[in-house]
């Protein structure tokens, strides 16, 4: 396949972008309206309601909600709010935990693509999402890279919290520029939960937000958002626009959409980008969904259109995957040498081959992130907290939950952490295909010797007594998967200079204490081993 670009905007950090996400980006972990469209015809039967339109058009779903709706307002009298509760209710919405992100997934939480879109988050790329979605596997994602919807989390960098913004209501939580926004003009299952169980307490249902009728998505302006519905053109005037898995069907946001591009002529060669299944209209119809909107932008379909599959290459996990490590190569780049600046830009066009099984995309998803917080744990970071200016110390840096991440910019120091990856970037790039980094995160895991290589900073840093807290998700593997055969540690320079032996002993001891299998928490046990003495396949001790 062809790229329309590189995403420049998210990756190199000029602007903020924007996300949509539709429902493309949920499937298949949560339910869908296509996999809704049965449970819905059988309510209406029930109810004696019908349409006359095809159950595989479009619109079939919002036409029959529609009617159902009509069907319990008009002509049994129920009030519209219980009438839609009722209706998420009988749509098995409440009940299925796949809608909340508890269930489907796997065991991190969260999938590759959500996990990413999350740590863009924290990396400060995205201003914020707008989420046409009612399921919660974005906020599922958010709180797996720790941002949680408690905004009095202590962290020293910029977003540190998210916030869910389904009605005007929720707008002043925007105020924290600390709180990542997740706008929800369509609802969401978790204030449809809350409000089930106000209505079991009260027999009445309070006001809800459950856009599902056709005329729901039409109106440009909903009597209860138009706070919300100014904020979303705020953002895509100010911003540009990544849709994810959006048919564009609505007709309110489309329209606000295009009015906005019209208006505000964004220049970005990436303005406008649809990653998407399919290109709507398709062949032989009518509509102009997608059309409209590139037109809007001055862009054609092959400027800005990413075709992504649910069975092909690439996925919409390798893509996120992919710009995931893209990002994090180019924050590598002005924290190294000279010389080392090039071979990651080499790096970088090897990536830009489309090369979706690279394991260089699994090494920064995988083995990157818990590498930065051990190097912050273990205290050989020295930073600042931009906000405060107060030191950074080693317990500033959460380990929990399993993928909460540290962002790559934004605190005031030497990205010492940074420096030394790329050299193990570097180093390891003709050799990385005999690793495994999914298996045993934090370490190396060469599948045919069944060898664990645990790199770990070679430099000794302000702390009085290494932590090696950030290891726990390596200490779950080693006690739940497989037969390592041996285990060896690997110093990381962030410079040329040999790893102070006295750290090197003390954090081999650590290592030691943590060992859930007794042969590698035993006196010598472990041993060194360098980079370059894998390149050489040689894995003979070095210290």
């Amino acid at each position: 396949m062809t790229m329309p670009h590189s995403f420049p905007s998210l990756v190199d950090g000029h602007v903020q972008v924007v996300l949509i996400a539709g429902t493309g980006l949920s499937t298949p972990e949560a339910p869908t309206v296509d996999r809704l469209k049965d449970k819905l015809t059988e309510v209406g039967s029930s109810l004696g309601v019908s349409v006359n339109i095809e159950k595989t058009h479009d619109d079939y779903f919002y036409i029959l909600a529609e009617a159902v709706l009509k069907k319990l307002t008009e002509d049994d009298g129920k009030p519209e709010p219980e009438s839609r509760l009722w209706l998420a209710e009988q749509l098995g919405m409440l009940d299925d935990r796949r809608w909340f992100g508890e269930i489907g997934l796997p065991l991190s939480g969260n999938t590759p693509r959500h996990r990413a879109i999350a740590r863009f988050a924290v990396e400060g790329r995205f201003r914020a999402i707008v989420s046409l979605n009612w399921d919660t596997l974005l906020e599922a994602a958010l709180e797996s890279v720790g941002l949680s919807e408690n905004p009095r989390n202590p962290r020293p960098w910029g977003v540190t919290a998210h916030a869910r913004i389904v009605d005007d209501i929720d707008k002043p939580q925007l105020a924290d520029p600390h709180v990542f926004p997740v706008i929800k003009p369509h609802g969401c299952v978790r204030n449809l939960e809350r409000a089930r169980r106000n209505y079991r307490s009260t027999r009445i249902a309070p006001q809800v937000t459950f856009k599902l009728a056709k005329t729901d998505l039409n109106n440009l302006r909903p009597s209860q958002q138009p706070l919300i519905d100014a904020k979303v053109q705020d953002y895509v005037s100010d911003c540009p626009l990544i849709a994810v898995g959006w048919k564009a069907t609505e007709q309110y946001l489309r329209d606000a959409v295009v009015g906005t591009a019209r208006r505000v002529k964004r220049k970005e060669r990436d303005a406008f980008t649809l990653v998407n299944r399919s290109w709507y209209p398709s062949a032989g119809k009518p509509e102009t969904y997608h059309d409209e909107i590139a037109l809007a932008y001055s862009k054609t379909e092959a400027e800005c259109f990413v075709a992504v599959s649910n069975m092909g290459q690439p996925t919409h996990d390798q893509l996120f995957q992919w710009l995931q490590a893209r990002y994090a190569i180019t924050r590598m780049i002005p924290a190294s040498s000279a010389p080392e600046q090039a071979e990651l830009r080499k790096i970088l066009v090897q990536l830009d081959s489309l090369d979706w099984g690279s394991p260089v995309i699994s090494w920064v998803d995988c083995w990157l992130p818990i590498w930065i917080r051990l190097c912050w744990r273990t205290g050989v970071m020295v930073g600042n907290d931009p906000h405060t200016g107060k030191k950074i110390e080693p317990w500033d840096i959460p380990v929990i939950p399993r993928d909460v991440h540290v962002p790559l910019g934004g605190m005031v120091c030497e990205r010492c952490d940074l420096q030394a990856a790329a050299r193990c970037l570097i180093d390891l790039v003709p050799i990385m295909k005999r690793f495994n980094f999914i298996k045993f995160p934090g370490a190396f895991w060469d599948t045919e010797s069944h060898y664990l290589y645990l790199p770990l900073p070679g430099w000794r840093g302000s702390a009085r007594s290494a932590d090696l807290a950030a290891l726990t998700s390596l200490v779950e593997s080693l006690r739940n998967w497989g037969f390592v055969r041996r285990l060896q540690l690997i110093y990381l320079d962030k410079d040329a200079r040999q790893p102070d032996q006295a750290f090197c002993r003390e954090l081999e001891a650590q290592v030691r204490r943590l060992m859930p299998i007794s042969c590698f928490a035993s006196k010598d046990a472990l041993s060194w081993v360098s980079i370059d003495a894998l390149k050489g396949g040689s894995n003979a001790a070095v210290a």
